[in-house]
Order: structure tokens, then sequence, then C-alpha cells
């Protein structure tokens, strides 16, 4: 195996402007990123309808609700790998026999993380009256939690492969597509919507866990022994927590929607949820991706360049989705009569409620991604999450008892609002107290 897994070409700053600090791979990734990314969401142009037509306002609510609750246990199985072992994938990725011991150490923590979600999950049917109302569809979903036992993005992030992650998740809403469209055909088949998801996401899964060996050939998987794996979920637990205060944070809305509405405004609400985090995760996930492994690396080269790096790209992908954001707000009663049809005509004006998130999120992204992350400063990661947590939780509850829909989404982007001048402040706070060690 080489010892170098990709090498790294300088952009000519004077040829290339905005991207002079971005090497070849960086730019290929985001590329690759970017490109799947719009790709995954030209599929649902065609799903969206189809879901929202044949199953009806009622029976999308319940999905998208059923769904959002399987997130938090696909949060618990991830943990933070997808932090603490890509970071440490770049400072390894040269040694096969430090990757191999952290990828083993990384599928079997995933195991365990997996046997107690799943016996967390059937607690929470048994005991709880509400979710018991959303069986079918919940437990439908829940077997997705598996498929991330077996797929380690974080690997293929870490060593800057990211056209394998960006191929899989093509070929998952291919497979959910071909599935959906055989066996979703009425009303009382919409819970084989979340059952024509799980299987894409267990294909896909398997298919890169099968890839990663041949990525590279010298990679084994053995059982690490158990006091390395506590350690491994020990050293990850702040980001953990801190990824798990943010499930609570960004969906408890969704909880609070399907517990205290009538179907009919959860579905309303449901579609527009969806857009909002279908943009969201267009615009962000490729910069999350690709900005992860690289700012790392700058940050190596000294603060003064790391510092200097992030502002730029803050600065950049601030003007691109401030733009994009008018764009919808404009759009947003078509998009919403071709995509989602006559009967949820109602929700485009709750999704507007949620635009000005989606450019408070360029902060959020940029500051809490990433820049805590960097610093090493996962204490404060994880306190202001904390924080937007319970603000979150309690003020969703409120906004969603005496508002309705419209409360929640609104309350999302003041609270979104909220959450950026609380954590400008402590970053900032963090770069003076980084510069001063340095």
């Amino acid at each position: 195996m080489s010892t170098e897994l990709f090498k790294t070409t300088l952009i000519s700053p004077s040829r290339h402007g905005i991207f002079d600090a971005m090497s070849g791979v960086l730019f290929r990734n985001f590329s690759y990123i970017t490109l799947s990314q719009a790709a995954n969401y030209l599929i649902p142009l065609i799903t969206i309808p189809y879901i929202s037509r044949v199953v009806g306002v009622e029976k999308f609510g319940w999905l998208e609700f059923s769904y959002s609750i399987v997130l938090y246990f696909i949060q618990l199985v991830e943990y933070s790998f997808d932090i603490t072992a890509t970071r440490r994938m770049a400072v390894i990725s040269h040694n096969p026999i430090l990757v191999s011991r952290l990828f083993s150490t990384v599928f079997w923590s995933k195991m365990i993380l997996w046997a107690a979600s799943t016996a967390l999950f059937t607690l929470l049917l048994v005991v709880s009256s509400t979710l018991r109302g959303y069986t079918l569809p919940l437990i439908s979903y829940y077997f997705i939690t598996f498929s991330f036992v077996l797929s380690q993005n974080w690997y293929f992030q870490g060593l800057q492969k990211l056209g394998v992650v960006a191929l899989a998740n093509v070929g998952l809403k291919l497979i959910f597509a071909f599935l959906l469209f055989i066996f979703v055909k009425r009303e009382t088949d919409y819970y084989l919507v979340a059952v024509s998801t799980t299987i894409g996401y267990v294909l896909v899964s398997i298919l890169t866990f099968w890839y990663a060996f041949r990525l590279i050939p010298e990679l084994r998987v053995y059982y690490p022994g158990f006091k390395l794996i506590i350690r491994n979920i020990k050293n990850g637990f702040y980001i953990f927590s801190a990824g798990m205060a943010n499930k609570f944070y960004a969906l408890s809305g969704m909880y609070w929607a399907g517990t205290l509405i009538n179907a009919a405004q959860l579905g309303q609400f449901s579609a527009a949820h969806k857009l909002f985090m279908v943009v969201q995760s267009m615009m962000f996930y490729p910069v999350q991706m690709t900005l992860l492994p690289y700012l790392s690396k700058k940050m190596k080269e000294g603060f003064d360049v790391y510092k200097k790096t992030f502002f730029r790209y803050l600065k950049w992908i601030l003007l691109a989705t401030s733009l994009a954001s008018a764009f919808l707000y404009m759009m947003s009663p078509v998009i919403f009569k071709v995509l989602f049809g006559e009967d949820f005509l109602h929700a485009y004006s709750l999704f507007d409620l949620f635009i000005p998130s989606l450019v408070a999120g360029v902060f959020i992204n940029l500051i809490v991604y990433q820049a805590f992350i960097h610093l090493k400063r996962d204490d404060l990661h994880f306190k202001v999450l904390f924080v937007m947590m319970v603000i979150s939780i309690a003020g969703n509850y409120a906004a969603i008892k005496h508002y309705g829909a419209a409360g929640g989404a609104g309350f999302r982007s003041i609270m979104d609002m909220l959450y950026v001048l609380i954590s400008w402040r402590w970053l900032s706070h963090a770069f003076k107290q980084h510069f001063s060690k340095a």
C-alpha cells in the first residue's frame, strides 16, 4: 500500500480566485458530493409527488413522524464516529495496521450500540402509547439502523474517497425509487414506503462494506477487545452527546407536531419540514463532508492559516445560501403545487417560515460542526447544543400547543438565529483562548 493515498495539488491563486486555497482533491471531493446531492434530489422530484399523491396527507405525516423518531436511533448507532474516526483516519491512513485496528474498533462499537438501540426501541414501543400508534411505520423504518453498522462513511471520508460515498447515496435513492413504484400502489401500502427505504439502505451498506476491503486489500476486521471498544466509545462521548442533543434540537418540533396536532395538520407540517430538511441537506452536506478533513489539515499548518481559510469559506457559502433562500421564498407556492400536489398547498406558507433557518444554518454548520471540532473544543460543542436542546424541547412544545403547525415552523427560525448568537459568542472566546495558547 502506498504511503500516500492521495496527492494535494494547490490551484494557482492568480487563476482561480476564490478557490485559491483548494487542493485538487478538495475541489474534486466537493464536486462529487455536490453532484451526488443534486442527483439524489432529482430522484425525489419523482418519488415525493408519487408518495404524497398515493398515500395522502395524513399517511404522509405518519411516515415523516416515524422516520424522525428512527433518526434518534440512527444517531445512537452512528455515535460520533463520522467525526472522531474521520479525524483519526486522516492521520493514520498510511498505516494499514492502525487502519485495521480503527476499522475493527468502530465496527464492533457499532454492533454493541445497535444492540442497545434495539433494546431501547423495543422498550419505548411497549411503554409509549403515542409511539404505539405508529408501530407499523416505526418498525418498517427501524432496521435502517442496522445498515449504519455496516456503512463506514467515516472510513471513505478519512481517505478523502468521497466518490464512494456519493455513489452510495445515488444508489440508495435509485433502489428506493425502484422498490417504491413496485410496492406502493394505494393508501394502505403507505408502510411499504418505509420498507423500500430500509431495503435500499441495507443493500447499499453491504456493498460499501465489501468495497472497503477492495480499496485497501490489507484491511482486516477482528475483535479488538472490550476495553478498546469501551475506550473508543468513551472518547467520543462529548461529540455523541452533542450530536444527540442536535437531534433533539432539530427534530423536537416534528415530535411535538406528531403528538399535539391532528393528522391533517401534521401532514402539512411534515411536507414543509421535509422540503426544509432536503434543502438544508443539499446546501450543507457537501460543505460538511468536504471541509471537515480539509480544515483539519489547515489547522496543522497553523492557527492563522486555519482562521483565514475558515472565514473565507464562511463569506462565500453565506452569499450562495442567501441567494438560494431568496429564490425558494419566491417560488415556494409553485414548488409545493408541483412537488406535493393540491392537497398540500397550505404547506408552502409553513415552509416560508423555515427559510430564515437556511441562512442561519451557514453559521451553525461552520461554527458548531466545523470550528468547535477543529479547535477540539468538544466541551463547548456540547454546551451550546445542550442549551439549544432545552430551548427547543420547551419552546416547540409551547409554540405548537398554542399556534399549531405555524408556531412550530416559525419557532425553528427564531431558535436558529438565537443558536447563531450563542455559538458566535462562544466561538470568539474559543478563538481567543486558542490564539493565546499558540
